[in-house]
């Protein structure tokens, strides 16, 4: 039973619980899940890490990175992932491979 908040005369009354409405059972909602659950797939971002980028755009993000450029926006006049800009400057900066 839900009580309900004080009204006059001080009494308290004492409400039943609305029922929700009906609608899948849990059983039918787990059924649901599994039929639309995809296995996971390998990250096509990270496997693009490992291959090279062109003297030329590696060279322009090392330069805009010095002249104080954001990354978001030499990702946007290179044409690359913010995330392979972000590789790029690591793996630059400390001189070899991935950490």
């Amino acid at each position: 039973m839900k009580k309900k908040h004080w009204a006059s005369g001080g009494q308290i009354k004492e409400q039943k619980q609305t029922k929700k409405p009906m609608g899948r059972q849990q059983g039918e909602q787990y059924k649901g899940y599994v039929k639309t659950r995809k296995e996971p797939e390998a990250d096509k971002l990270m496997a693009s890490l490992d291959i090279p980028l062109s003297p030329e755009q590696s060279d322009m993000i090392i330069e805009l990175y010095d002249y104080g450029w954001l990354r978001s926006d030499i990702a946007k006049e290179v044409g690359v992932p913010k995330t392979r800009v972000n590789h790029e400057l690591i793996v630059k900066r400390r001189g070899g491979g991935a950490a």
